[in-house]
């Protein structure tokens, strides 16, 4: 009876087992990562979630465990590369984007490009931070990460560290306990600063210069070493070298299948990723593509719109390398505008006659104006000075001479007529004495 019981029982289990899960050998043609697939596979699990898209669960021993935890940051040519202490961060931390996943726990969703590390950044002026990128996030050439939905990565998924541990070897000892991440999370503000630049991504993240002067340490800059060997990085993981080895091949290694055959796991479960709206693998390989022909074609405009400029910036010169220097047609167009400029000229010379006769009116009426309000002398030679300085026309200094003469004249003349009526007035009194006198 009790035979029958643990028979049933292991039955049960057994279908209960299949229900969930179905586990297949495959190659599967749908997924070009051969070589993800087969140096992954040791240490964790294949998963095909909604979709059909394949995701690995890392076989985690270590309650807490989350990305991008066990390592240290190097900074190098690159901007900011996170050197992993586990046998399986030269992949996951430089390819592909994480998920924590409501029933999965954390997930990686592979893909092709490489990158220093692939994180968000939180900093202010005590604490630094940061967490993986979700699948939501692409990179982009022109644009750097873009996000193709919605979706912040909740507080409890990011590494605070004062900046003085922050390159420190053994960094994962002095993250700020969890109780403390929601109000540092609060107060600090978003980084996010990838680039691109001679065919490598690069991961800028909070500036190296600020980091140094918060730490007060001399951060230097090391090398990057690409190696197609992982078993080379492996060697060289966590030690002090010049240069830093990174496992970095070619698309064509990456997407080569029939390796070896991994066991993928098919669940009922359905995940919190909205698998709709990941483009990674061959999706953002044809958005990046799309996107470089954008870029190229930017450029060759640009290239034409200074090309034009230059054509249409002298018209003479372009005229000049297209015509023989004896060509009758330019002597022609020469003249032309030879005529055409003694023609305006002449015109300006008509208009600057009749302007300063206006101006010489407006003054005298200023200079009414001013004796009649009684101001001094010197306010109104002031008041001339200033009109002279703006009205510099040649005309103008020739009708203010002519002013002068004629002021002079018309003194000369009242002058004149004072000293007539002056000897009128003498020969007046004169004559009215010598009458008195004949009248004695």
């Amino acid at each position: 009876m009790k035979k029958l019981i643990i028979i049933t029982a292991i039955l049960i289990t057994g279908f209960i087992n299949t229900a969930k899960s179905e586990s297949k050998i495959i190659n599967h043609p749908g997924f070009e990562f051969g070589f993800f697939y087969s140096n992954l596979a040791p240490y964790g699990t294949w998963i095909e979630i909604d979709g059909g898209l394949v995701v690995w669960r890392p076989t985690i021993i270590k309650r807490g465990w989350a990305p991008y935890r066990q390592g240290r940051w190097i900074w190098t040519v690159d901007g900011w590369y996170w050197d992993s202490y586990e046998p399986f961060g030269y992949i996951v931390f430089h390819y592909g984007r994480w998920y924590y996943d409501d029933y999965y726990g954390w997930i990686w969703i592979p893909d092709y490009d490489w990158a220093p590390a692939w994180v968000d950044w939180r900093y202010d002026d005590d604490y630094i931070g940061w967490a993986p990128l979700p699948p939501y996030a692409i990179f982009m050439m022109n644009i750097g990460i873009y996000y193709t939905n919605d979706y912040y990565v909740p507080y409890h998924h990011w590494h605070f560290v004062g900046y003085r541990h922050f390159c420190d070897p053994y960094v994962y000892n002095y993250y700020a306990a969890p109780k403390y991440r929601y109000r540092i999370y609060n107060r600090t503000k978003y980084r996010n600063n990838y680039g691109y630049r001679d065919g490598r991504i690069v991961n800028n993240g909070v500036d190296v210069d600020y980091v140094r002067q918060r730490t007060g340490q001399n951060i230097r800059q090391r090398d990057i070493m690409r190696v197609n060997d992982y078993k080379e990085v492996e060697k060289y993981r966590g030690k002090e070298t010049e240069a830093v080895r990174t496992f970095v091949t070619s698309r064509e290694e990456l997407t080569r299948t029939g390796l070896k055959d991994v066991n993928i796991e098919k669940r009922n479960k359905r995940s919190s990723l909205d698998v709709s709206k990941v483009r990674l693998g061959k999706d953002n390989t044809e958005i990046r593509e799309h996107n470089s022909d954008v870029v190229k074609q930017r450029q060759i405009t640009t290239e034409r719109n200074i090309e034009l400029e230059k054509k249409s910036g002298n018209r003479n010169e372009v005229i000049i390398k297209e015509k023989p220097k004896n060509n009758p047609e330019i002597r022609r167009e020469n003249k032309t505008e030879v005529k055409e400029n003694k023609n305006i000229q002449t015109e300006r010379k008509k208009e600057y006659n009749i302007v300063p006769e206006k101006k010489t009116e407006r003054q005298d009426v200023k200079k009414f104006e001013i004796n009649k309000n009684g101001n001094t002398d010197e306010n109104r030679k002031t008041e001339v000075k200033r009109e002279n300085v703006n009205n510099s026309k040649p005309n103008y200094e020739k009708q203010r001479n002519e002013n002068k003469v004629q002021v002079k004249t018309e003194v000369k003349r009242n002058n004149d007529s004072n000293r007539n009526q002056g000897q009128d007035k003498v020969e007046r009194k004169s004559n009215t004495d010598n009458t008195k006198k004949r009248s004695r």
